[in-house]
């Protein structure tokens, strides 16, 4: 061993809370001491203790100032879908995002939509007494998946039967509230009959190779329009990508996480790099609202 090299490294994958908790880049970095041998840590938004420790000097920091096949930075809109809601647009898809989407489908390239929401409601309410449906538990919201017609709890696996009238008042007036990439698919479908769509989340994902096949198929069969959660932003390379689209950009800023502005931050930005082709310039659009904090941060970033 010569060498041992840590890509994306901010990835919070690395990093295991469960017995036996360890974090990879602290055994790496164990292993090459005992062996005298370097550690690269890898990545276009570095976890902030990294880059800290670079500024500080404590460890070496080489910047690349070229990007790969010397592609340019895709062009990055910002919507805010107050002003969208204002001028009488109710959908999940902002004007300029329809508008690209549509634009891209009659250039024949490919587009990726962003949501960090499987299923296809976030919750499930009762509109008379107010109940939610929650996991057992967990106490936290349960999620609506259609096509199973259950109600799941994303972090224990609970499941139950989807619920027509409120076990609480017996009321039937029960609603879906929040959109998963289950129900985005759903509205691309309704909105683009003539495109061609394929979902990437743990529940498309759960056999055996389904991952390679979902990808493969996306990038040999010519699939209009990719529709995922943060799967999609992993190290895959879509030469034909040209448009991607991020819907409530600014929901994992509300995730009780103290570090959720970085999170979100790393996110955006390795979702837009799949927005990318060598002559063709690519485009990424955010839609949704962002604060002026994190937009302020995107800017100072992207300088460095």
């Amino acid at each position: 061993m010569g060498i041992i090299i840590i890509d994306e490294e901010h990835d919070t994958s690395y990093q295991s809370d469960m017995p036996p908790k360890f974090n990879a880049k602290d055994i790496a970095k164990y292993i090459a001491k005992q062996k005298d041998i370097p550690v690269v840590l890898g990545s276009a938004t570095p976890d902030i203790n990294t880059f800290y420790k670079a500024k500080a000097k404590k460890i070496e920091l080489i910047t690349l100032t070229k990007r790969a096949n010397t592609s340019n930075l895709p062009e990055i809109e910002v919507v805010d879908l107050r002003k969208e809601l204002a001028n009488g647009n109710r959908s999940i898809l902002s004007t300029s995002l329809h508008d690209a989407i549509e634009k891209n489908l009659k250039e024949k390239r490919q587009t990726i939509l962003f949501l960090n929401r499987r299923g296809f409601s976030t919750f499930v309410m009762c509109r008379d007494c107010g109940y939610t449906a929650k996991c057992k538990r967990c106490n936290i919201s349960l999620t609506y998946h259609n096509k199973e017609n259950k109600l799941k709890c994303h972090y224990c696996g609970y499941e139950i039967d989807n619920i027509k009238v409120c076990p609480k008042c017996g009321s039937k007036k029960v609603k879906y509230f929040g959109t998963g990439t289950q129900k985005l698919e759903d509205i691309i479908n309704k909105e683009f009959p003539e495109a061609t769509t394929i979902r990437m989340d743990i529940d498309t994902v759960s056999k055996k190779n389904s991952h390679e096949e979902i990808l493969n198929k996306f990038k040999n069969e010519n699939i209009d329009i990719l529709v995922g959660t943060q799967m999609v932003t992993k190290g895959h390379h879509f030469p034909k990508v040209t448009l991607v689209g991020v819907i409530t950009a600014d929901g994992s800023l509300n995730n009780g996480d103290y570090r959720a502005n970085e999170r979100t931050f790393d996110l955006l930005v390795q979702v837009a790099r799949k927005s990318r082709k060598r002559k063709v310039a690519g485009k990424s659009n955010n839609t949704n609202i962002f604060s002026r904090k994190l937009l302020y941060r995107m800017q100072q970033k992207a300088k460095l």
